[in-house]
């Protein structure tokens, strides 16, 4: 493996080629300096009496070559010929590298202006993590030891946000990072995705949410000590993703990339590319998701903490308590809920202050009801039981949010085994809940009651 870094020999340049230089110092691994030089401009822009044009740009390269191997380092110049995105990653990819580095700003042809900036088809293109580096001054800083490397992830739960956070052992081989992790969310998306409804409840609400899922999901990703930060945004994350890397004095911006192209970026759009030409930061480094030599992103064995469980007091759904407690290691919490299914949303309840849960049954008889279900081996094994009612225009809408709300590992449903006509027009809770679902679920089926 290698560290691939590109020059045009532009002094913005030189700032990526440092870098490159003090990471491949730090880490032992060679270094390839490349220069890519486009057919097309060369026959435009070099004079003839000039003589070779090629010559002179390799010995421009080794001459830079030598005085990084003066320091110590195992280079190889190389001048290519082509589209400099395209030969850089086709490059990268050849030698298998660790890393690919540009600068941010550099010569490019007025072809390349149009289609996009080098670093940004680059990071479209890569198999590989890439990095482009603004100003070199805080990675040779941290490279030398005298400080941690600021480092923000944008974490917005995505796959792609995960390898992002995954990869950050390789930037641990060279120094100490302090880390923090940014999330923007959509106020309005996230009530309905949670069913947090109720003026009162608030963005408070919400955020209490989301860093409890930020927390687990970081515990599970081996990165509990991070910072976390959260911001509102209406529409593109790009900007307020930034200002949270501003806020956290962030040197490096580190996301994920789909590297989505045609209508799927149209569709789903694009964070990483705008962030690399506005993040106001020193570097932003791109981890694709894909690759010839990708691995699995997570095979850990997730571990089951919190199970949401439904019942509406029927035998069959009753039955899925016990199958329920059984997927819970000691210590691990039980959410057995009741949905009341009601005429109106809970956002009504301001204006019809009339139609509350207590109006639509006897509250404490129902958790009463559910209190005489759990199985008496539940506190013996160590199981905490959560008693809560729900109340909800739409039974599977409701029990989703809830799930989301709870922040439950998985759901337990007893199903009715209903088919045909009477599926048909009776429906099924637990089809509706496995169609909405973001989170496992277990459908609990039984042929015949024991």
């Amino acid at each position: 493996m290698a560290i691939v870094v590109g020059t045009d020999f532009s002094e913005h340049a030189q700032e990526g080629v440092r870098v490159a230089a003090a990471l491949a110092r730090k880490t032992g691994e060679p270094l390839s300096l490349v220069h890519v030089a486009e057919p097309g401009m060369l026959r435009r822009d070099w004079p003839a009496e000039r003589g070779g044009a090629i010559t002179d740009l390799e010995q421009r390269l080794e001459a830079e070559a030598a005085a990084l191997r003066g320091e110590g380092l195992t280079v190889e110049p190389r001048v290519l010929m082509g589209m400099p995105d395209e030969v850089l990653v086709a490059h990268a990819d050849q030698l298998q590298a660790r890393m690919m580095v540009t600068a941010a700003l550099g010569w490019r042809s007025e072809k390349r202006w149009r289609l996009g900036s080098v670093p940004a088809r680059v990071a479209q293109a890569a198999h590989c993590p890439f990095l482009m580096v603004r100003l070199a001054a805080p990675f040779l800083e941290w490279c030398q030891g005298q400080r941690p490397l600021r480092v923000t992830v944008g974490d917005d739960f995505s796959r792609s946000a995960e390898v992002a956070l995954r990869w950050l052992p390789e930037l641990r081989r060279v120094g100490p990072v302090e880390l923090t992790v940014a999330h923007v969310y959509n106020p309005a998306t996230e009530y309905g995705r949670l069913g947090l409804y109720r003026a009162d409840e608030g963005p408070a609400g919400i955020e209490s949410v989301l860093t409890r899922d930020l927390r687990e999901r970081l515990e599970r990703i081996g990165e509990p000590r991070a910072e976390l930060r959260l911001d509102l945004g209406y529409g593109s994350v790009v900007e307020p993703l930034g200002t949270l890397a501003q806020e956290a004095k962030a040197d490096l911006l580190l996301l994920g990339t789909h590297q989505r192209r045609g209508l799927r970026r149209l569709r789903r759009g694009s964070v990483s590319l705008p962030s690399l030409q506005a993040a106001p930061v020193a570097a932003v480094a791109c981890v694709p998701v894909a690759g010839p030599r990708e691995a699995p992103v997570s095979m850990d064995i997730p571990s089951i903490r919190r199970v949401l469980v439904s019942t509406d007091f029927s035998p069959l759904a009753n039955l899925a308590i016990p199958h329920a407690l059984s997927l819970l290691p000691r210590g691990g919490e039980l959410i057995l809920t009741h949905v009341i299914e009601s005429p109106l949303p809970v956002v009504y309840a301001d204006f019809w202050p009339a139609v509350t849960l207590g109006d639509m049954g006897d509250e404490e008889e129902v958790r009463r009801e559910l209190q005489a279900l759990i199985p008496g081996d539940a506190e013996r094994r160590g199981i905490t039981v959560r008693v809560e009612l729900l109340s909800g225009v739409h039974a599977a809408q409701t029990l989703c949010q809830a799930a989301e709300r709870f922040g439950a590992d998985i759901f337990c449903l007893g199903s009715h085994g209903r088919t045909g006509v009477r599926r048909a027009v009776l429906g099924s809770v637990a089809q509706e809940v496995v169609a909405r679902s973001r989170r496992p679920v277990l459908v609990v089926k039984h042929l015949a009651l024991p």
